[in-house]
């Protein structure tokens, strides 16, 4: 048994009536936050399975490595989660539970409540936020951030509401984002920092130092506090969301700090800094340190190249089971339309096809939007007009993510159509008001992902099987402009059948060994298909109508 940083490490051997005891583990851990930890238990017998359940967030369990591993972060002090070790070989079964406590050890000015004012349907909190050494560049630490939190009128039964968090834009205003149904948290980031952070130098002359996520550190900090002060607000159904530059912050902790975040909804948005225009990098340069200086992040890399949202989705596991929802404009000028498409200098792809490549749960619309509007064919809010995916989505409930659907459009590669020269600031953007004349390839409109739906509410995820029903929906809406463009709506042609491929994500205990064989059916349909790399499985070519039916999977002996 390998115990790398535990505190307090009690030994027990685990006996199974009069066998040989199956686990060799310990009753109880402390470990600190934001230090590396791992459990490897030991297996006293041959051919055992092993399941893990109860594990907090952010820990990862590999069946195959036969080892725990989980880094907490500075938000997960002082909680304790009781992780049960399931194993059996044969006719032989064995639980043990584990008490692993997380000690708060990094502990950060809470915020604090500097107004409360009530609204027609939802009370105003405005917060200050002071900041340390954590929170801060050392130079800057005592600044104080405001933020603003709504919380909805009512009687609320505990964690009954979802929470969003709304990142704004470049220079943008705190806004009053109220309402009746979630509790909203709206931070700030005057610094402009693209929602990471900043050199440890700052604020005296250039940026020198470590490049650290000062700006995410105060974003989590908030949110946990708010988590820990309204037992109405439910931690699993936490919604991350932005536009612009608050788009990319919502990217960027999404994937990053996938542990937290539910679903990430993220428009006009660049994925990866290396794609900003010359003036932004120039912004950025001054607070982060060139991308040629590489200052360090913490990782051992550079902010530059771990906001490479490409590189995070294929070597960070954690972030393919993330869902994201994505808009952007071909028009527009401010974030071009290749920060998706184009392949990024340091992993050689786009993002858009890393996320079919990779079967990461999405659903992707572009137009020939502008920055700040709307398609001039096709108007607002087009693609859909009956589905709320975030409103299905838990951090602690798994969920199908499909790829490769055969109604999807095609969002282009980042290369020219030969309408417009290539700007270095906006790319080959035409003009917001004048529709056909984007300049990138592809489509001019689309979506990837269009129209299918699961039910997680018939969701099942247990050991031996996983289920989830699933449509395409050919509901109301209006038809296509023109041949160009595609429907309005949610109005498809029925007697089209989607094919389409679906990857369950963010599994609970539906957990597979790589190579490990499954059977799966749906409707009419059936087959088998072996678990891959990580034990990530792929039902190919799903025909999915417009009638509720399950997709079923069995683990076969």
């Amino acid at each position: 048994m390998t115990l790398a940083g535990a505190v307090g490490v009690l030994p027990l051997l685990a006996g199974c009536g009069g066998q040989q005891p199956l686990l060799v583990i310990s009753d109880a851990v402390e470990i600190p936050e934001e230090t590396g930890w791992s459990l490897e238990p030991g297996v006293e017998a041959s051919d055992v399975r092993l399941q893990v359940d109860g594990l907090p967030p952010g820990a990862r369990w590999s069946e195959a490595e036969g080892r725990l591993d989980f880094t907490p972060d500075f938000t997960q002090g002082g909680k304790s989660w009781a992780i049960t070790f399931t194993a059996w070989s044969d006719d032989v079964s064995e639980s043990h539970v584990l008490v692993l406590t997380v000690l708060d050890t990094i502990q950060p000015p809470l915020p604090e409540i500097l107004s409360v004012s009530s609204e027609s349907e939802h009370t105003l909190y405005e917060v200050v936020q002071t900041t340390d050494e954590w929170l801060e560049a050392p130079g800057w630490a005592g600044r104080s951030f405001q933020a603003l939190i709504t919380v909805p009128h009512g009687g609320l039964a505990p964690r009954s509401l979802p929470v969003v968090v709304s990142l704004h834009g470049l220079q943008a205003e705190l806004e009053n984002q109220g309402g009746n149904d979630r509790i909203r948290i709206s931070p700030h980031d005057p610094e402009a920092s693209t929602w990471w952070g900043y050199a440890e130098g700052l604020p005296e002359g250039a940026a020198t130092g470590d490049n650290l996520p000062f700006t995410q550190r105060r974003v989590l900090h908030l949110l946990a506090w708010v988590l820990d002060n309204w037992p109405q607000a439910d931690p699993a159904r936490v919604i991350l969301k932005g536009g612009s530059m608050g788009g990319a912050g919502a990217l960027c902790l999404g994937l990053l700090h996938t542990r937290h975040f539910a679903g990430v909804s993220s428009v006009r948005s660049q994925s990866a800094p290396s794609f900003h225009a010359p003036t932004r990098k120039e912004e950025l340069e001054a607070i982060w340190g060139t991308e040629a200086e590489g200052l360090d992040d913490g990782t051992g890399r550079s902010a530059w190249d771990t906001l490479d949202m490409g590189r995070a989705l294929l070597e960070q596991p954690d972030a393919q089971d993330q869902w994201l929802f994505l808009r952007h404009g071909k028009d527009d000028q401010i974030i071009h339309y290749g920060t998706v498409t184009a392949p990024s200098p340091l992993v050689g792809s786009g993002f858009y096809e890393r996320l079919q490549d990779l079967g990461v749960g999405h659903y992707v619309v572009w137009d020939e939007a502008s920055h700040g509007g709307d398609d001039p064919i096709l108007g607002a809010d087009w693609w859909d007009r009956s589905w709320d995916p975030m409103a299905l989505l838990r951090a602690d409930q798994s969920f199908p993510a499909f790829s490769g659907s055969s109604l999807d459009e095609d969002p282009g590669d980042g290369t020219p159509n030969g309408l417009q020269d290539w700007d270095e600031d906006f790319g080959y953007a035409g003009q917001s008001d004048v529709a056909g004349d984007s300049g990138w390839s592809g489509d001019l409109a689309g979506a990837l992902n269009r129209f299918l739906r699961w039910n997680s509410e018939a969701l099942v995820d247990s050991w031996d099987e996983w289920e989830v029903p699933l449509m395409a929906i050919a509901g109301e809406g209006e038809p296509a402009p023109t041949e160009a463009y595609p429907t309005l709506g949610d109005l498809r042609d029925a007697t089209t059948i989607v094919e389409v491929d679906v990857t369950p994500r963010r599994i609970q205990h539906f957990r597979l060994l790589e190579g490990e064989q499954v059977s799966w059916r749906f409707g009419d349909q059936e087959g088998s298909v072996l678990a891959g790399p990580s034990g990530v499985l792929t039902v190919p070519g799903l025909q999915v109508d417009d009638s509720w039916q399950v997709l079923a999977l069995e683990r076969l002996p």
